[in-house]
C-alpha cells in the first residue's frame, strides 16, 4: 500500500515547451515568382540584344530617333534610338539598336543609307516611303567587325551581293556621264555606270562600271567601249551624219560597247579589267588602225576649212588624218607658209607591210617617195560645199615639176599642189585687173554715139522715103507673080508634052537606029553618031522635064531666077 501511495505521489516531470518553426508566408510566392521570371526576361532580353551601331551622316533628313527603321531587304532589321549632332556641327550621329541576327551584317564594308524618294539619272526610286515613312538600308560587306560607319548621301548603285562583275575605264574627259547612266551592248541595257574620280595626278579619269550577268561575259579583252552621250552630229566631206543610242541616253547620256569576233570561243575578261573610253563609235574604227606614218606639207595659199581631224585622201579613200594646222614665218624667203602635218595610215592600204616586219616604215617611205617621183603630190580641196569643209587630197600630177620626197627634216616633207580655188582665184583676179585696165569708159561711149548716129539715120526723111519706095516695090512684085502664077500652068503643061513627044522620038530613032544597023552592019561610024544623038536627045528630054518641074514648084523663077 505503501509503495501504491509511492506510486501515485510520483512528481511527474514537466512538458518542454513546443518550438514553432518560421516559414515564408504564402503572399511572398507571387513576387518571388514575378522576379524570377523578370529576372529570366532580363536575361532573355540581353541575350537577344543586338549591337549598338552608330552612323554619320551628312543630314538627319527623314530619320526620327525610336521611329526610324533600319531595314535589309525590306525586313526590319535595327531602329533608330538616338540622334545627335557631332561636336563639331559639321554632321549628325544617328544611334541605332540592331538585332541579334544583324550581327553579321556589321563589317567594315557594309554600307547605310537613307531610302527616301530620289529622282536621278537611274529613274525614279524610293516612291514606297512616301507612305511608310524613310528608313535607313543596310547593304552588308566584306571585312572584319565594325561597328561605325560612314553613310552614304546617295544610295548605292549595286548592291554587293547583285550577280555581275565590275570593270574600268579611262577617259581624259566625262562627256556627260554620271553615276547610275545605262550601258548597252547591241541596244539592250546591261549594266550602268557606278562614278568617277580623277587620277592622283589629275591627268585622267577613272570610271568605274558595272555589267551585270550574264552579260558580263560578253566583256572580253578586245572588248571596245565608247560614249554614246546626247546626239552625235557631224557634216563632213561625206554628208551630215547623225548617231543617237536611245532616247535614255539623249537625256542622260551612257555607254556603249561591242566586242570584235564575240563567236569565238574566248574567256570572258577578269574582273577590274581597264579599257579606254573612246569619243564616239568613229573613234572606235579608227583605233584599229594603230600604225601611223608622218608627214609635213607646206602649202601657201588659205587653208580655211582645215583643222586637225580633218581627213587625208588618196582617189577619194581616206587613209589618214590632219594632226596639226601651223602659221609659220620663212625667214629665208621672207614669207609666210603654213606648215600642216598629217598621218598616214598604211593598214588602210591591203598591200601594206604587217607590223611585225622591222623594215615596214622604211618600205612604206620609199614607196611613197617613188609614187612622189611619179607625180604625187597633196592639195587642199573642197570636201563639202556647204560647210566649207577641207580635206588633203594625195592624187597624181604627172604635169608637175620634177620632185622628191624631202627628208632632210625632222618629218619627210611631201611636195604640194597650188590649190584649184587659189589657181581659179587668181585666175579671175588677173582677169580682173586687165578688164580694170581697159578703155571701157571710152568703149562705151564709142557705142552710145553710135547707137545715137543709127538712130538719127533710121528717123530722118530719106530713110523715111526709102521705106515707102520699099512698099511700092513689093506691092508691084506681089501682083507680078499673081500673074506669072496664072501663066505659068499652061507653060508647064506644054513643057511637059515637049518631054514627052522628045521622048517619043527618042524612042522611034532607037527603033530606026536598030533597023539601020541590020542594014548597014558595017557603017560603025554612023551608028556612034546616030546613039550619040540619042543619047543627047533623052539628055534634053530628062532636064525639060526636071525644068517643068521646078516652074510647077517655083514659077517665080521666071522674073527671079533660080535661087
Amino acid at each position: 500500500m505503501d509503495n501504491k501511495n509511492r506510486d501515485d505521489t510520483k512528481v511527474t516531470p514537466a512538458a518542454e515547451p513546443v518550438r514553432r518553426r518560421r516559414t515564408l508566408p504564402t503572399i511572398w510566392i507571387v513576387p518571388i515568382v514575378a522576379a524570377l521570371v523578370g529576372g529570366w526576361l532580363i536575361w532573355r532580353t540581353a541575350s537577344d540584344r543586338g549591337p549598338l551601331v552608330t552612323i554619320t551622316f551628312e543630314t538627319a533628313e527623314g530619320i526620327e530617333a525610336g521611329k526610324t527603321k533600319v531595314k535589309y531587304k525590306a525586313v526590319d532589321v535595327g531602329t533608330v534610338e538616338n540622334v545627335t549632332v557631332s561636336e563639331d556641327l559639321t554632321h549628325v550621329l544617328v544611334t541605332a539598336r540592331m538585332v541579334k541576327q544583324a550581327s553579321p551584317y556589321l563589317t567594315q564594308g557594309s554600307r547605310f543609307w537613307v531610302v527616301k524618294p530620289r529622282l536621278g539619272t537611274g529613274g525614279i526610286s524610293g516612291l514606297t516611303t512616301i507612305v511608310s515613312g524613310s528608313y535607313i538600308g543596310i547593304d552588308p560587306g566584306a571585312g572584319d567587325a565594325e561597328t561605325s560607319f560612314k553613310g552614304l548621301e546617295d544610295p548605292p548603285l549595286v548592291q554587293t551581293n547583285t550577280p555581275g562583275r565590275r570593270f574600268l575605264l579611262t577617259s581624259s574627259r566625262l562627256g556627260g556621264l554620271a553615276p547610275g547612266v545605262p550601258i548597252y551592248y547591241a541596244g539592250i541595257q546591261v549594266g550602268e555606270v557606278l562614278g568617277y574620280e580623277f587620277t592622283q595626278d589629275w591627268g585622267e579619269l577613272h570610271i568605274p562600271v558595272f555589267v551585270h550577268a550574264p552579260y558580263d561575259r560578253l566583256v572580253r579583252p578586245n572588248s571596245r567601249f565608247w560614249n554614246t552621250s546626247g546626239i552625235e552630229f557631224s557634216y563632213g566631206p561625206d554628208g551630215p551624219a547623225l548617231s543617237i543610242e536611245s532616247l535614255q541616253t539623249l537625256a542622260t547620256g551612257g555607254v556603249a560597247f561591242d566586242t570584235p569576233g564575240i563567236e569565238n570561243p574566248n574567256d570572258p575578261a577578269a574582273e577590274g579589267s581597264t579599257y579606254p573610253l573612246f569619243e564616239n563609235q568613229r573613234s572606235v574604227e579608227a583605233a584599229r588602225y594603230t600604225r601611223k606614218l608622218p608627214f609635213l606639207v607646206h602649202f601657201d595659199g588659205s587653208v580655211r576649212g582645215l583643222r586637225p581631224g580633218s581627213p587625208v585622201e588618196f582617189k577619194g579613200i581616206r587613209i589618214g588624218q590632219v594632226t596639226d594646222v601651223k602659221l609659220a614665218w620663212d625667214q629665208a624667203s621672207n614669207s609666210v607658209r603654213i606648215p600642216v602635218t598629217l598621218e598616214i595610215e598604211p593598214e588602210r592600204i591591203d598591200s601594206a607591210p604587217t607590223p611585225s616586219d622591222p623594215s615596214a616604215a622604211s618600205a612604206d617611205y620609199d614607196r611613197v617617195d617613188a609614187l612622189v617621183r611619179r607625180g604625187l603630190r597633196a592639195q587642199v580641196q573642197t570636201g563639202n560645199i556647204l560647210t566649207g569643209e577641207l580635206v588633203v587630197a594625195l592624187d597624181l600630177f604627172p604635169a608637175s615639176p620634177p620632185a622628191t620626197l624631202d627628208t632632210s627634216g625632222p618629218l619627210p616633207e611631201l611636195p604640194a599642189e597650188p590649190n584649184v580655188l587659189d589657181t581659179a582665184t587668181r585666175s579671175l583676179t588677173g582677169l580682173m585687173d586687165s578688164l580694170s585696165k581697159a578703155p571701157i569708159g571710152e568703149t562705151v561711149e564709142e557705142l552710145r554715139a553710135a547707137v545715137h548716129s543709127a538712130g538719127v539715120l533710121l528717123g530722118g526723111p530719106a530713110t523715111t522715103q526709102a521705106v515707102a519706095s520699099l512698099s511700092s516695090t513689093l506691092v508691084e512684085l506681089d501682083r507680078t507673080m499673081r500673074t506669072v502664077s496664072g501663066e505659068a500652068g499652061p507653060m508647064i503643061r506644054a513643057l511637059r508634052e515637049a518631054s514627052e513627044s522628045v521622048a517619043a522620038i527618042g524612042t522611034e530613032a532607037e527603033a530606026t537606029l536598030k533597023s539601020t544597023n541590020r542594014v548597014v552592019g558595017s557603017a560603025q561610024p554612023v551608028v556612034q553618031d546616030m546613039t550619040g544623038l540619042i543619047r543627047e536627045l533623052a539628055t534634053a528630054a530628062r532636064s525639060i522635064r526636071v525644068f517643068a518641074d521646078y516652074l510647077e514648084r517655083h514659077p517665080e523663077a521666071l522674073i527671079q531666077g533660080k535661087r
